[in-house]
């Protein structure tokens, strides 16, 4: 049975792709900072093995790469909180120093995996509030939030000349239970729901099945290396989102919630939902992927029916 490490295995997306991967066969170690817990929620994995996310690897974790099929590495300090000077320096160092510690370990394996999956995010272009459409090929933007992306996809490319690697530059991730997407339910619930910001950002979002099925298609397909743009071709505005949720839900979208709010609550932090770009997944497609769900209002219909 192959065996494929997963860190980050307790996010959002990192439960969803696990269970997968055990359905398909394969036998998941999962790295965690707190394996106890992981264990708890991911009960159907193989093994579970204690993680600092540091840039010094334990001999354990070198053990289980060694060999391994396949590498996925998903895990970094969370973005949607208030970003005080301390919080900006561990979202920077989890992405960075995790990384550097998983390819320093994938470089000193006598048997290195196949495969290499590091995500990144669509922060990587930074927030732009007009018509610019970014693909794969566009330069990097500029922010925190971009400089972040742009040093953690430098540490993870140091992996090429040891394994086939893969970059996922993922967009809004669409969860009704977890994410932005939970978030906006319940003041809609409340009949208080609206949009956030002036309403004309980009909203680059994907479906969960998406993003598992495309770090499967290049799992399973040896062409697929490089960097992809992991968001449907169908990108809204918030004023549109908001009006699908609206519809949906059978709430009304009245409330306004400016830009001056957010940036009262979340501090520089705000820009995640006030800021936005339009990204295009055109890399990914060429690939031969097909995406499950490209219409916006057709994938919050089947997570939220």
């Amino acid at each position: 049975m192959k065996s494929i490490i997963v860190t980050g295995a307790a996010g959002l997306i990192g439960k969803k792709l696990v269970k997968v991967l055990c359905e398909a066969g394969y036998a998941v170690i999962v790295f965690s900072r707190s394996p106890d817990r992981a264990r708890r929620i991911l009960p159907f994995a193989h093994d579970f093995i204690k993680w600092s996310g540091e840039l010094n690897i334990s001999a354990e974790c070198i053990e289980k790469i060694n060999g391994a099929y396949a590498v996925i590495h998903l895990a970094g300090e969370p973005v949607a909180k208030r970003w005080s000077d301390q919080q900006k320096k561990e979202i920077f160092e989890s992405r960075k120093n995790g990384t550097a510690g998983i390819v320093k370990a994938i470089s000193q394996v006598s048997q290195p995996p196949e495969f290499f999956f590091s995500a990144s995010a669509i922060g990587f272009y930074g927030s732009d509030g007009g018509d610019t459409i970014f693909t794969e090929f566009s330069e990097a933007g500029t922010g925190f939030l971009s400089n972040v992306c742009v040093e953690w996809e430098k540490q993870a490319l140091q992996a090429n000349e040891f394994t086939r690697i893969v970059i996922g530059r993922i967009g809004i991730v669409l969860d009704p239970r977890e994410g932005a997407l939970s978030k906006m339910l319940l003041p809609f619930s409340l009949f208080i729901g609206g949009k956030i910001g002036s309403g004309n950002q980009w909203m680059s979002w994907i479906h969960p099945i998406d993003i598992i099925g495309f770090i499967l298609h290049a799992l399973e397909h040896e062409h697929v290396k490089g960097t992809y743009n992991l968001v449907a071709p169908g990108a809204v505005t918030m004023n549109r989102f908001t009006e699908m949720l609206s519809s949906i839900l059978h709430r009304p979208s009245w409330l306004h919630v400016p830009d001056i709010a957010l940036n009262i609550l979340l501090g520089e932090g705000s820009v995640i939902a006030t800021g936005g770009q339009h990204v295009l997944p055109q890399r990914t497609i060429e690939t031969g992927y097909r995406f499950h769900y490209t219409d916006c209002d057709q994938a919050l219909r089947d997570l939220l029916g």
